[in-house]
């Protein structure tokens, strides 16, 4: 019935909150419940997007591999690596991030598309999807053009096999371009081409049409590196490779290829440095050769000359035992001067080029094994970057400026183990010379054959070491492994594919498709100003709440009749019931005057204010329905009025004092009818017009002649007219029109309310929604 928000609140606050929002969570829910279809058809709408997604998506299979790389540097990996007993080398561990991208190179993967002829594909065209064919398709594509102009290009054809000797070019669209036989050379955009069947039974498989795709290597090759994955197992040298493929055939030949080239690599490299270090020790082997050779000609010689022989006096015998071992110190270091020597040869021949420092050759100086193991550090570092670089990159120029300043270094500490050798070998000599002078008695003959022989001694022992050092490295360069040795060969983890994920598609397919039609709704709301429900009112407004009439769906105007029990018929019986609590008090000695008014134009104000009084015909009461809009009068929709909206009416009466109320009142033709009083002809003043005294009159006439006077008005917030004549009114409804009214005029109402500017004025809800659980019918049938 009527309601009022400006109600005193109970003392039981709790209970208040508690039911209102349960009450508001059920709005909630019945808001959205009501617009299930929308929900549905949004699921069903992304479940189809997402099957035609699976459907038409190609999919992908991963397939890995396992594989254990040895971090331990191998000694043949040093150019000078035989000479690793002299201490010119220091182990040390290869890091994995490295050798990972050794593996991820382009170097190798370029190797591998060259190995698989992965720039080459051939699809079968299927009514989906192109499915590709590998290892081998029915028919094969040979070009005669040389390498370096195939890889580089990009070519699509499309062969329709006609025969088993014959085939066509097709276009993009499956028109024939040109006719051809196998095994016949054609000019192309990648040079001159054969095609030939690669199955004997060709003829089986007659308008078949095959799609061969052709792409640069590079690309191609980046294409692979850019999907592959490889990764390390945590704290261990076991490396998992992985690629994710439409052909598991594919990505498995991959993989394998892609660890034997890395293995060819490595191995390449260790037999390259070997035979770099057979090389250098052949060139000292020939010098020492000869001046063996000369050594030993010239002891010969000299025996035979004056037929000396090898018995040494027993008196020299102490003396030539200490002069022995000063000889053979002298030896020794005339030895690592020569080896000295020869190394300041070879780093001073090394400006401006950058292989390897010869090390571990025996130096006692600690500082030149550091030196010369860090100098091949870096030559082999400058070496890797120089296979995926050029020597204008940074980093290459950086470890050219470190090479250089390392060489300075080593030369220095050269020269400096020189003098210290040169003085050690001066003393040495002194010594000697001392003990010769004791030997001066003993024949010169044995001591110019001991001087011989102290020569001899060391070109031979320089020249037997080189020979072991040499076999070595041939041993070495024979039986060099591979850096990584395979654990599990590629396979593939799952006969589902990885991409894609049809759980995880259709899932958030769902997800979205319950979820999009949620925001929009909310957000539709969220921003929608429109008065939704009564509730919207009675969270604004302090006034009576009259009631509300549903929408109405019928074309006539008039939608009352005497047996209507529709719900709007329902509803505005309670409207009729809900004026008599407003009106109570009301002087009754006439009639009682009913303003109808809204904000704007088109919340329905004629539409309820006419059915109003047709409902208070129905029940028995003199009606008089008195139209005050003069500017955008209805009522000739409405009625059937005699002239239609030029029918004489209340602006008629106001300017003309012979006219009499009884002139312009017509009369409804219908069953319980009303006395009608048009609004007139439009003036150009209404305003002043209604300020007439004949208004007045008007009145006084209808209040004394009829039981109520409903008055159509005009919208407040536009024209001030309906406030100039509000004094006549015992009760205002004011309309509201459910998504249509703005909430944010509803302050133009309530300022009304207070100011009491509009008399006992109370809200109408027109159009309502139904509510779900409630009927304006209470059951009753609709009039038959």
């Amino acid at each position: 019935m009527i309601s009022n928000t400006n109600n005193t609140p109970t003392t039981d606050t709790n209970f208040d909150s508690s039911s209102s929002f349960s009450f508001n969570l059920r709005d909630q829910i019945i808001k959205y419940l009501k617009k299930w279809y929308w929900f549905v058809l949004s699921v069903v709408i992304f479940v189809s997007l997402a099957y035609v997604k699976v459907r038409y998506t190609i999919p992908q299979y991963n397939v890995s591999s396992m594989i254990i790389i040895s971090q331990d540097e191998s000694i043949s990996e040093s150019e000078l690596s035989a000479f690793k007993d002299l201490g010119l080398l220091d182990d040390s561990q290869n890091k994995i991030e490295n050798e990972i991208q050794i593996i991820k190179s382009r170097t190798l993967l370029t190797n591998v598309v060259n190995n698989l002829n992965l720039n080459v594909r051939y699809f079968s065209e299927g009514r989906i999807l192109e499915v590709e064919n590998y290892p081998k398709s029915l028919i094969e594509i040979n070009f005669l053009s040389d390498d370096t102009i195939v890889h580089t290009k990009s070519q699509v054809f499309h062969v329709k096999i006609n025969s088993g000797t014959s085939f066509s070019f097709l276009d993009k669209k499956g028109k024939k371009l040109s006719d051809h036989s196998f095994g016949k050379t054609i000019s192309s955009g990648v040079g001159d081409i054969v095609i030939t069947p690669s199955v004997e039974d060709i003829e089986s498989h007659l308008n078949k049409t095959i799609k061969i795709q052709i792409a640069p290597v590079k690309s191609v090759a980046e294409g692979y590196r850019g999907r592959l994955s490889i990764s390390p197992l945590k704290n261990s040298s076991i490396v998992r490779i992985s690629l994710n493929d439409p052909v598991k055939e594919k990505a498995k030949d991959i993989i394998n290829n892609l660890v034997e080239e890395y293995n060819k690599a490595t191995i390449q490299n260790k037999k390259q440095a070997s035979a770099r270090t057979a090389d250098f020790i052949n060139e000292r082997l020939d010098l020492i050769s000869g001046d063996l050779t000369e050594v030993d000609d010239e002891a010969a010689g000299y025996l035979s000359k004056y037929g000396l022989t090898n018995d040494i006096g027993a008196q020299t015998q102490r003396v030539a035992d200490i002069d022995s071992r000063n000889v053979q110190e002298i030896a020794q270091l005339n030895t690592q001067l020569s080896l000295i020597e020869s190394m300041r040869r070879f780093v001073l021949s090394q400006e401006g080029r950058y292989d390897l420092v010869p090390a571990n050759l025996g130096f006692d100086d600690p500082t030149i094994t550091t030196t010369v193991s860090r100098y091949n550090g870096l030559i082999l570092q400058r070496q890797r970057l120089l296979k995926t670089s050029s020597v204008q990159n940074p980093v290459v120029v950086n470890i050219d400026q470190q090479i250089d300043g390392l060489r300075q270094v080593l030369i220095g500490s050269l020269n400096s183990l020189r003098s210290s050798i040169n003085i050690r070998l001066k003393s040495l000599r002194t010594q000697d010379q001392y003990f010769s002078g004791k030997l001066y008695n003993a024949p010169i003959r044995q001591k110019d054959l001991r001087v011989i022989e102290r020569e001899q001694t060391i070109k031979e022992q320089l020249y037997l070491y080189l020979l072991q050092k040499r076999e070595e490295a041939e041993i070495t360069s024979h039986i060099t492994l591979s850096n990584a040795r395979v654990i599990d060969k590629a396979s593939t983890l799952s006969s589902y594919p990885v991409s894609p994920n049809k759980k995880t598609i259709f899932a958030g397919a769902f997800f979205l498709g319950f979820v999009l039609p949620f925001l929009i709704i909310y957000t539709s709301d969220l921003l929608n100003v429109k008065i939704r429900s009564r509730e919207d009112l009675e969270k604004v407004l302090s006034m009576p709440i009259i009631g509300s009439i549903p929408k109405v769906k019928s074309k006539k105007q008039i939608v009352i009749s005497q047996n209507d029990r529709s719900g709007i018929a329902e509803a505005f019986r309670i409207l009729r019931t809900n004026l008599d609590f407003l009106l109570a008090g009301i002087n009754k000695d006439k009639g009682k005057v009913i303003f109808v008014t809204s904000t704007i134009s088109g919340e329905g104000k004629t539409l309820i204010s006419s059915n109003l009084a047709k409902t208070l015909s129905i029940s028995g009461k003199k009606v008089a329905y008195l139209g005050t809009d003069l500017r955008d009068p209805k009522f000739h929709k409405f009625f059937d009025l005699p002239n239609g909206r030029d029918t004489k009416g209340l602006t008629n009466y106001i300017m003309n004092a012979e006219l009499n109320p009884e002139d312009i009142i017509y009369n409804d033709k219908e069953e319980n009818s009303f006395d009608i009083i048009p609004s007139g002809a439009i003036p150009p003043n209404p305003a002043e017009l209604l300020m007439q005294e004949r208004v007045n009159s008007m009145f006084e006439y209808l209040q004394s002649e009829y039981d109520y006077v409903v008055v159509d008005t005009a919208p407040v917030s536009l024209v001030t007219d309906t406030l100039l004549i509000a004094k006549f009114a015992d009760l205002s409804i004011y309309i509201v029109r459910e998504n249509y009214s703005d909430k944010r005029v509803l302050q133009v109402p309530e300022n009304f309310y207070r100011e009491k500017r509009l008399p006992n004025i109370a809200v109408l809800l027109n159009a309502a929604a139904t509510k779900t659980g409630y009927n304006y019918g209470y059951g009753y049938g609709k009039k038959k």
